[in-house]
């Protein structure tokens, strides 16, 4: 067959467009998802890998690989730094932290990484996102950070989940997504610039999040961070310098074409005066937080002098270089809308007003639940004193009646014999028995109420669970209220975390409320719950062993070493209702106790 030069150059042409589309798929499959990793750079101490899907920990190494589910842990004075897929991050990670590689994926050409921090403080150093569809984020329990080419430190209270950021450069998103009564989900997000932090207690603490974005607050950023984060973010203060300058020209420009950035931020530069005093915070940054750091104690200071000259090997402006002698307070003027201030202050007062109401309500509820229970506990009590002393009357009359009655049928003899023996005189003892072969059934005895406490595993950040059980509670021992308290030494505190309550109550019909007293011997914590309602019964009878609640807790060992502790059921008040009475349930509580092995952790501070 001949092949003209047409045909061939038409052949050719169908044969390059197919093999291009051919490749093209082929790019597209390759490209869908890559996986990234993390690796660890450096590490001292105690630190520890539970692998994504796993349960067991397993001792960190350097250059040791992390994959997307992966946690890390550090123990006490321990710390650890990760870079993120060929340095897109790093991450420095004090001790006590508990992290979570959440995603490292590349997909479509743009780069998603998340973080999960949910105990410690981390410093981290985000190159420039190349991509306008880069991503980086930092989850906590209270937050989502969203980060775009930056330096930033977290912190999260292992306690209570409370959230500090602070920005040592760049630009840094916070957002609170929260859930209304309708399943419907509504996010709240504000913007910081460097020395700018914001503090968050709970996802739905503040309807306008710029209310709690202030000026970093040195005391508080040096108590948090380990000395290693601190000397991280002091080492990186050229990078800082360079990003901050930036910053400073990007505002001066947009000031001289009069325009301005829309975002939801609370730094405010109005003109050239007020974005010098922008620049004159940024320019002492590191300067303050390093004084603060010698000040508090947190580095020594050979340790500080070490760094410093390690910093200004990386600075080549003399001017820039790190000198203490030579650092200026910081301005908490400067960017500040003074009028819009004083509004601020005046809605943090009405929140804080709120919140403290909201506290009081709560260990108001708590008191009248106890009140409750105690009014419940004395009327029991009545009444069966008031039984008890019915049932005495009514067998003394029985007896009487059926004395009365033998009497009536003896002769004067018997009634002679019948009264001695009343009298303590000899008696016969009649006895019963069984004729023949037969055999005779012992019956199942009904198993008794009885109450357990069991600790669950400690995390490496000394957080467990701690769990009420009750066990063969029937019919007859069906619960309609209970009072619970425990003790423990110091070193062991409730988080504050929500409950979760067993099956045992309806928690449609019921409530519960919990609170810890504290002293300078023992803890001590006081869980209750409570049918409510004019109709409301006992909970339904069960057998076997289900748990009352379960009781999020948090201890360490105040020492280097692990320890074992106990937590002890000091006394528990269950009552019943039959009918419209009610009455006491009698249970075993003595010895009812469970150990758990705290980790030798310092306790941390407040």
């Amino acid at each position: 067959m001949r092949v003209t030069k047409k045909s061939f150059l038409s052949v050719f042409l169908c044969f390059c467009l197919v093999f291009t589309l051919f490749s093209a798929l082929q790019v597209k499959s390759v490209e869908a998802k890559t996986i990234r990793i993390a690796v660890i750079a450096s590490l001292s101490g105690e630190v520890t890998v539970k692998k994504g899907g796993g349960s067991k920990t397993y001792d960190a190494y350097e250059n040791m690989s992390l994959n997307q589910g992966d946690t890390l842990y550090t123990g006490e004075n321990s710390t650890v730094t990760l870079n993120l897929s060929s340095g897109d991050a790093t991450v420095t990670l004090s001790d006590n932290a508990e992290i979570n590689v959440s995603d490292l994926h590349t997909s479509g050409g743009s780069e998603k990484s998340k973080l999960k921090i949910w105990a410690g403080s981390m410093w981290v150093k985000v190159k420039s996102l190349a991509g306008s569809d880069d991503e980086f984020e930092v989850e906590t329990p209270t937050a989502v950070m969203g980060v775009r080419g930056t330096q930033f430190f977290v912190h999260v209270d292992p306690r209570t989940g409370e959230t500090k950021m602070f920005v040592g450069a760049g630009k840094v998103s916070a957002t609170t997504v929260t859930t209304n009564a309708g399943s419907e989900q509504a996010a709240k997000v504000v913007y910081l610039y460097p020395t700018q932090q914001i503090s968050l207690d709970s996802r739905n603490e503040v309807q306008d999040l710029s209310l709690k974005v202030e000026l970093i607050d040195l005391e508080d950023f040096i108590n948090d961070a380990s000395p290693d984060v601190i000397k991280a973010l002091i080492q990186n203060k050229a990078d800082i310098d360079r990003e901050n300058d930036e910053f400073i020209a990007k505002k001066k420009k947009e000031l001289e074409e009069g325009k301005e950035t829309a975002d939801q931020t609370s730094m405010f530069i109005k003109d050239q005066a007020a974005l010098d005093k922008v620049k004159k915070n940024l320019d002492n940054l590191i300067g303050n937080i390093a004084k603060r750091a010698l000040k508090d104690q947190k580095i020594s200071k050979a340790d500080m002098n070490k760094v410093i000259e390690e910093t200004n090997k990386k600075i080549s402006d003399n001017t820039r270089k790190l000198d203490l002698d030579n650092v200026q307070e910081l301005d908490k003027t400067a960017g500040v809308d003074l009028e819009l201030e004083k509004k601020k202050q005046d809605e943090l007062l009405k929140f804080e007003a709120v919140k403290i109401k909201k506290a009081e309500d709560e260990a108001k509820k708590l008191d009248e639940i106890k009140q409750k229970l105690t009014t419940i506990l004395k009327t029991a009590e009545d009444a069966n004193k008031k039984i008890e002393e019915a049932n005495l009357k009514v067998k003394a009359d029985e007896k009487a009646r059926a004395e009365a009655e033998l009497l009536k049928k003896l002769s004067d003899a018997e009634k002679k014999k019948f009264e001695e023996a009343r009298n303590g005189g000899p008696t016969s003892t009649p006895t019963t028995g069984t004729s023949g072969g037969g055999s005779s059934e012992t019956p199942t005895e009904t198993p008794k109420p009885t109450i357990s406490l069991s600790a669950g595993e400690q995390s490496q950040t000394g957080l467990f669970d701690l769990d009420i059980n009750l066990s063969d509670f029937n019919d007859n021992t069906s619960i309609y209220a209970v009072e619970a308290h425990l003790l423990y030494d110091t070193t062991i505190s409730y988080t504050n975390s929500e409950l979760v309550n067993g099956t045992i109550f309806d928690m449609n019909n019921s409530t519960a409320g919990i609170k810890e007293y504290k002293s300078t011997l023992k803890n001590e914590l006081v869980y209750v719950v409570t049918n409510y309602g004019a109709n409301a019964g006992n909970s339904t009878g069960f057998k076997g062993t289900k748990k009352l609640v379960t009781i999020p807790m948090q201890g360490f060992s105040d020492g280097g070493n692990d320890r074992t502790a106990t937590i002890t059921l000091e006394d528990i008040i269950i009552v019943r209702k039959k009918g419209s009475v009610l009455e006491r349930v009698v249970v075993p509580k003595e010895n009812v106790k469970t150990t758990i092995t705290l980790k030798g952790h310092a306790l941390p501070a407040g």
